[in-house]
């Protein structure tokens, strides 16, 4: 074996045994963060408690780079640590999905960059990534006036990484660009009344006539992963297309509201409850058992598909390619997969647990929601995503080459 072999097979124990301690972490933390999901869902923001409780923790920096302070975490990492939140709180799994994805992000600038992010290692960096608006080229960088509505954890971030559109005098656009900013040079507008994943804060930011460095920003073409920028030597890991750790990164707080309804379900029917007209003790019943059973496979399946999606991106970026079209669409493909699974789990969990599922009081009619909404988020597209995969298969272009 060689002297590169070894190296990099023992950077991988050393990034799984990183990542298991973060996990272990998160797991740690799911108590406080079932015990605060209420007043996180009414409040619709993160508690002070869980907020502070995240950041010492470093959970919010599991994918922030090394140098920078953080724990260096890939999209496995990203995927894991976010699904043990969510076993806790959809919201508090789904802030921390963000942080680190943009945490992730900051692997694509350059020293001097992150060095104004992370005055303080534990600051936390959000993003939005569909265009809120238009920038003009200006000497140096670019003029932004932006309204960037849906930005997950708004409350907890002191920068953003957010898309934009460049446009010419005549107002046409040129390309599509992604400003690093920070939070104090934003205002936010509180507009995030919503059914499911409320505690996310997810409200817009707006920028008025905000000047932001061309240092500051990233051109299209690196963050889909089509073309590498600068890194450390012992970064390798951030050469991975922000875009699909995006799409990845996103199933993992909906594999943590599946485990969620599992835990809740699992529990209830331990206790040997009753089946209205029917069982006196609900594990007699051969059919409830076997939707548990069904319920465990389904859950399973999810995981297999998202965990195989992470480690092949992670794998990937280490090698250093630019993942082929047929690459990129079998991850979306398992990320298709993971999210419809852990969605059917949940619905046979509510079976299971019938009309009393839906009592405000049952902590499993929040997941419901949380998972119903999550799970449709535009980063990660169900329908268009098995639409990708599919149009590989047959070794058709697909339609929509820009498509995140």
């Amino acid at each position: 074996m060689t002297v590169h072999a070894v190296s990099a097979t023992q950077a991988a124990a050393d990034a799984a045994s990183t990542r298991e301690t973060l996990v272990h972490t998160a797991h740690d933390l799911i108590p406080l963060l079932r015990e605060n999901a209420e007043r996180t869902e009414n409040g619709r923001r993160l508690t002070q408690e869980v907020t502070d409780a995240v950041r010492s923790a470093g959970l919010f920096q599991a994918c922030t780079p090394l140098a920078s302070g953080g724990s260096g975490g890939g999209v496995r990492t990203l995927v894991e640590v976010s699904a043990e939140l969510a076993r806790g709180d959809g919201s508090a799994g789904w802030v921390a999905f963000i942080a680190n994805t943009t945490a992730f992000g900051m692997g694509m600038f350059p020293e001097e960059v992150r060095a104004a992010v992370y005055t303080d290692p534990h600051n936390v960096a959000i993003s939005q990534f569909t265009p809120g608006g238009a920038g003009t080229e200006v000497d140096g960088g670019y003029r932004l006036n932006v309204r960037w509505p849906f930005a997950s954890g708004s409350h907890q971030a002191q920068w953003t990484l957010s898309a934009f559109a460049v446009v010419d005098d005549a107002g046409q656009m040129r390309e599509i660009r992604y400003a690093l900013v920070s939070a104090a040079d934003l205002t936010i507008e509180d507009t995030w009344y919503v059914a499911g994943m409320a505690g996310t804060g997810s409200n817009t930011y707006v920028a008025k006539d905000l000047f932001v460095p061309h240092e500051f920003t990233l051109d299209q073409d690196v963050f889909m992963g089509r073309r590498f920028t600068s890194w450390l030597p012992e970064e390798p890991g951030y050469r991975a297309s922000l875009a699909t750790s995006a799409c990845l990164g996103i199933v993992g707080p909906i594999m943590g509201m599946a485990e969620a309804a599992w835990d809740l379900t699992l529990a209830s029917m331990k206790s040997g409850r009753p089946i209205t007209a029917g069982y006196p003790d609900i594990r007699r019943a051969p059919s409830y058992r076997l939707a548990l059973a069904d319920a465990r496979a389904a859950i399973d399946t999810g995981r297999f598909h998202l965990l195989r999606a992470a480690d092949a991106l992670d794998t990937a970026a280490h090698e250093g390619r630019v993942l082929e079209p047929g690459e990129r669409a079998l991850l979306r493909g398992d990320a298709a997969v993971a999210t419809r699974s852990f969605r059917g789990a949940v619905d046979l969990l509510l079976d299971i647990g019938g009309t009393r599922s839906f009592a405000l009081s049952n902590p499993l009619q929040r997941v419901w929601r949380d998972i119903e909404v999550a799970s449709r988020h535009g980063l990660n597209n169900v329908l268009m995503n098995r639409e990708e995969y599919a149009l590989s298969l047959l070794g058709m272009d697909q339609e929509f080459p820009d498509y995140l």
